[in-house]
C-alpha cells in the first residue's frame, strides 16, 4: 500500500472534504449501519489509549468489537482489529485490492484509504460496537462520514497546527464537529476554561464530564484519566457497573522493554502529562518537523541530564538534527547509534525513548534485542 501511494504523506491532501470518502463508501456499497453502536473519539491527547481501552472493557464484557486507530507502530494492520485481534496481512492485502480501483476513482488520502479498507471490513465483520479514532480534528477527517455515534473528546491542546491553526478555541472547535445529532456526549479531563467553551458551544446537548482519574485503576497518569473516561463510556452505554480487572496500556504508552521505555508523547502538553512518570537522567528524543521541537526539548531539559536528538528514518517529515538549534543536547542521526549510545552513558537506571509513535516503532524491535 506504501508503493501504491509513492510516500503520499498521511495527513497531506488536496483538497479537504468528506465528498470523497462518503462517495467511495457509497460505491463501494459499505452499509455503515452494520457497524453497530459507533463511539466516536478525537481530541490532542489520549485518543488512542482511550479507544484501546474502550475496546478491552467491552471485549472483556463479551461483545463483538471493532476497533480504528492511527497511527501503527510495526505494522499497518494494527490499524484495523476485530476483537482486540490484528486483522491478518493477507486479508489486509486482498480488502485492498478489492478497494484499490476506488481509491484510485476519488483519489482518496492515504488515510481515506485506510478508513475506506476498515470501514469495509466491519461492514463484513457486523460488530457489536465499532470504536473509531479521528486520525486529525475531527470536522473533515474521515472517520466523520458516521452520523449515529456516541463521541467522546478527550484532552484538548495545540498539535498540528499548520492544519488546525494556533488558536485553542480554534482547534477545540474542529474536535467539537464530529458531535451532531448525538446525546450524551462524553469529555475528558480538560482545563477549566476549556470545559466552560465546551459547555457553552453544546448547550443544547447532555454532557456527561469525566474529569478525574479512576482511583482503583493501577495505570499511571495520565492514562488512568483515559481509562476512567472510557469506563464511563462502556457504563452507560451497556447500562452496568464495570469491574476491575487487568487492563493493559496500548503498545508505546509507557511501554517497558527491559530498561527502556516507549512512550508516544508528541507534543508539549503529551509530554509535561507523561514525563513526570520518570525517574530516569537519559532520554532518546525526535518528532516530526511539523511539531514545537525546540520547545519540547526544553521540556525535556527541565527532567533529563542525557538527552539525546535523534531522526526518524525513513520518514520524510522527521526533524533534521543539524538544524535544530539546542545546546547541552548530543545528536546522533542514526536512532540505533543513539540506543547504543544512550546504554553507554545512563549507568543502570532506565532509558526513555520519547516523541513520535513512528520513532518509538522504529526502535521497539531494536530495543528488544538487548532484553534477550
Amino acid at each position: 500500500m506504501d508503493n501504491f501511494f509513492h510516500y503520499t504523506k498521511e495527513f497531506q491532501t488536496i483538497d479537504f472534504s468528506l465528498d470523497r470518502i462518503r462517495m467511495a463508501v457509497l460505491d463501494a456499497a459499505i452499509d455503515l449501519k452494520r457497524l453497530g453502536k459507533v463511539i466516536h473519539i478525537a481530541g490532542t491527547n489520549g485518543k488512542g489509549s482511550t479507544a484501546f481501552f474502550i475496546a478491552q472493557i467491552l471485549q472483556k464484557q463479551n461483545f463483538k468489537t471493532a476497533l480504528y486507530t492511527s497511527p501503527h507502530i510495526e505494522s499497518i494492520t494494527e490499524r484495523i482489529k476485530l476483537d482486540l485481534n490484528d486483522i491478518e496481512e493477507e486479508f489486509f492485502d486482498k480488502t485492498f485490492e478489492a478497494m484499490k480501483p476506488l481509491i484510485s476513482k476519488y483519489r482518496l488520502t492515504f488515510f481515506e484509504a485506510l478508513t475506506l479498507i476498515a470501514f469495509k471490513v466491519f461492514d463484513d465483520f457486523n460488530p457489536d460496537f465499532t470504536i473509531l479514532e479521528t486520525g486529525m480534528g475531527g470536522r473533515l477527517d474521515a472517520t466523520n462520514i458516521v452520523d449515529e455515534k456516541i463521541p467522546v473528546i478527550t484532552s484538548i491542546s495545540q498539535d498540528h497546527s499548520d492544519f488546525l491553526g494556533k488558536n485553542i478555541y480554534h482547534i477545540t472547535d474542529e474536535k467539537l464537529a464530529i458531535v451532531k445529532d448525538n446525546d450524551p456526549v462524553f469529555v475528558g479531563k480538560n482545563p477549566e476554561f476549556l470545559m466552560e467553551y465546551i459547555f457553552k458551544k453544546l448547550d443544547d446537548k447532555r454532557i456527561i464530564s469525566v474529569q478525574t482519574e479512576d482511583g482503583g485503576s493501577s495505570l499511571p497518569k495520565p492514562y488512568s484519566y483515559n481509562f476512567n473516561l472510557a469506563k464511563s463510556v462502556v457504563s452507560y452505554l451497556v447500562n452496568r457497573d464495570i469491574p476491575y480487572d487487568d487492563y493493559k496500556l496500548p503498545p508505546c504508552r509507557l511501554e517497558r522493554i527491559g530498561r527502556f521505555i516507549l512512550d508516544g508523547s508528541h507534543n508539549p502538553s503529551g509530554l509535561i502529562n507523561t514525563i513526570s512518570n520518570f525517574d530516569s537522567d537519559t532520554v532518546i528524543f525526535s518528532c516530526t518537523k511539523d511539531r514545537p521541537f525546540e520547545k519540547m526539548i526544553n521540556i525535556l531539559k527541565v527532567k533529563f541530564k542525557n538527552i539525546i536528538l535523534t531522526e526518524i528514518p525513513n520518514n520524510g517529515r522527521t526533524i533534521y538534527i543539524e538544524s535544530v538549534k539546542a545546546d547541552k543536547v548530543l545528536k546522533i542521526k542514526n536512532p540505533m547509534d543513539a540506543v547504543d549510545k544512550s546504554i553507554y552513558i545512563s549507568g543502570k537506571s532506565d532509558i526513555i525513548i520519547i516523541g513520535s509513535f513512528y520513532l518509538c516503532g522504529y526502535l521497539r524491535k531494536y530495543v528488544k534485542g538487548f532484553c534477550g
